[in-house]
């Protein structure tokens, strides 16, 4: 137990190493995700010490779409509920933006993250009451994950779980973890499941629209890797 414990630790210790490196070369070689990211902080600081009331004018709501206010579907994913969410995703967008940005350009980056932004927000209006609320930019994030989940499946990467695994394992899991909780009531301690799942599907129609081929051989994987884990508890019992 002692030494997995430590396994363990080592395992996070080259996963943080690793986000620090690719937060590092994000700002160095002056991507285009680092700008996200500085917008994302400079609305932020605006919002908190300006009129922190602006949150609740451009939040995502079934309600604020039903007053015609869909600007919301773009202005949702760009405002935070607090410096820790905002931290989070700050960390996740400048990891998965920088290697989507690296792998397929700029352009390609910023267009999957804002479709999937939208395809996200619409499913969580899709599968919330009317009064439900959401903001934050996890979901237009999640579709960068799918998308490079789907197109470069074996990429090492250490979010969300920080221990560094190949992205299409790592995608898998955490699904396989969401649904459940998605089913069982959508939102769990202040997190939208369902924008989550919506970012990923999002991430996921851009991979086939955009590269057919590869995303096909990318789903395959996919699938024998979900197939085996669930076939995990099978074999053990």
């Amino acid at each position: 137990m002692v030494y997995a414990e430590i396994l363990a630790s080592l395992f996070i210790l080259i996963g943080l190493a690793y986000l620090f490196v690719v937060i590092v070369l994000s700002f160095k070689e002056r991507k285009k995700v680092a700008w996200l990211v500085i917008l994302n902080i400079a609305i932020f600081t605006y919002i908190s010490f300006s009129d922190p009331r602006l949150m609740y004018e451009y939040m995502l709501s079934g309600t604020a779409i039903s007053s015609n206010a869909g600007y919301a579907l773009v202005t949702y994913m760009f405002l935070h509920a607090n410096f820790t969410h905002l931290f989070l995703n700050s960390i996740a967008l400048l990891f998965f933006g920088y290697h989507v940005e690296r792998e397929f350009g700029a352009g390609q980056m910023i267009f999957v993250y804002l479709t999937s932004g939208l395809i996200a927000g619409g499913f969580f209006i899709l599968t919330s009451s009317p009064n439900a609320s959401v903001v934050g930019a996890s979901g237009a994030i999640f579709g960068l994950m799918a998308y490079l989940t789907l197109l470069r499946p074996f990429k090492i990467s250490p979010m969300p779980f920080l221990i560094p695994l190949p992205i299409a394992l790592a995608a898998v899991l955490y699904t396989v973890a969401t649904i459940p909780l998605f089913l069982s009531g959508n939102i769990s301690g202040g997190i939208s499941h369902s924008a989550h799942i919506g970012g990923l599907l999002g991430g996921s129609i851009m991979a086939f629209g955009l590269n057919y081929i590869e995303a096909r051989r990318g789903l395959l994987i996919v699938l024998a890797i979900l197939i085996l884990i669930l076939m995990m508890p099978v074999v053990a019992f």
